[in-house]
């Protein structure tokens, strides 16, 4: 049977508990007002919420999976942590590492579905597909390889069992080169909504709001470039102490993500506390839709992106 570490014996683990709950209450937030602004414009769900959807559930079992492993002595030196809860210890943390560089992809996959509803350049879409297909494949390998990156597997858990693992310079330099990519990908994604929106026929307060609201992005992408920095701490070893840096980074970058793809669905929550002839501005409102659409044959080379003018009462 494992053996609970008390928490007044674990400071570290205490910093880790404040803060994975607020950040997954946040999210939790973020994606219920999303969904609850579909719900409120009867709008039915697409795959960007479905994929949203899993990264949060993915976020949610990182934070359990991270809660339950500070109880089993995450945070103490490795001579700390009971014997008897190093094989559970290990388990736990490849399940939380797992979860959380998943969540990631699904999280940044569904702001990019998101975006692609409102590009009508072939060359564009075709760019973000690349985008996108990269950083799944990138982060899927790099979740893997926490089961995978010893012979035996069960290693990778168990550290008592005889066996041989891969440098963890190879962990180290692949850990770059995805962060480094995902940090690429954020950027890229929250530019890329002011050159589509440069097309449309809005008022420029209009496609300033709508084009900041989905370059929060940009958030993501500083946490997790903050989060490169701490990546070389796994070559010092006792990863149970050092390693609190990058596993609290690693859980930031996908819940601000999360919290950053939700934004741009909840302007239209904002928008309905507001009466439509409260525009001070004596002209029509503009208000830009990103649903999907039903497009007749006349229609396919109009943009997907859908502009509905509302004239004042």
């Amino acid at each position: 049977m494992p053996t609970y570490v008390d928490l007044s014996q674990n400071p570290r683990g205490v910093t880790i508990y404040a803060v994975f709950w607020p950040l997954t209450a946040g999210a939790t937030l973020f994606l219920g007002l999303r969904l609850y602004a579909k719900i409120l414009r009867r709008r039915q769900l697409w795959w960007d919420d479905y994929f949203i959807i899993i990264a949060w559930v993915l976020l949610l079992l990182s934070c359990c999976a991270t809660s339950v492993n500070v109880r089993h002595g995450f945070g103490l030196h490795q001579e700390q942590v009971p014997f008897d809860n190093l094989s559970v210890f290990g388990i736990i943390s490849n399940i939380s590492g797992f979860s959380s560089i998943l969540s990631v992809a699904f999280s940044k996959t569904s702001f990019a579905l998101t975006l692609l509803r409102l590009v009508t350049d072939r060359w564009m879409r075709w760019f973000i597909y690349g985008l996108v297909f990269v950083l799944n494949v990138t982060h899927y390998l790099s979740a893997i390889f926490f089961w995978v990156s010893c012979d035996p597997p069960a290693k990778t858990w168990n550290p008592t069992l005889d066996g041989e693992c891969w440098p963890v310079s190879v962990t180290v330099n692949y850990s770059i080169f995805v962060g480094s990519y995902s940090a690429f990908s954020d950027f890229v994604l929250a530019l890329l909504p002011w050159r589509i929106l440069l097309r449309y026929n809005m008022y420029n307060r209009e496609k300033i709001g709508v084009a900041v609201a989905m370059s929060m992005g940009v958030f993501a992408g500083i946490t997790c470039i903050i989060k490169l920095t701490t990546i070389p701490v796994l070559k010092k070893g006792d990863f149970s102490y050092n390693s609190l840096p990058l596993v609290l980074w690693g859980y930031i970058e996908p819940a601000c993500t999360i919290m950053a793809a939700s934004l741009p669905m909840m302007r239209h929550l904002f928008k309905s506390f507001r009466r439509p002839n409260e525009d001070d501005s004596g002209l029509e409102s503009t208000t830009l839709s990103v649903e999907p659409q039903v497009y007749t044959r006349e229609d396919r080379f109009r943009p997907r992106a859908v502009v509905n003018h509302e004239s004042k009462a």
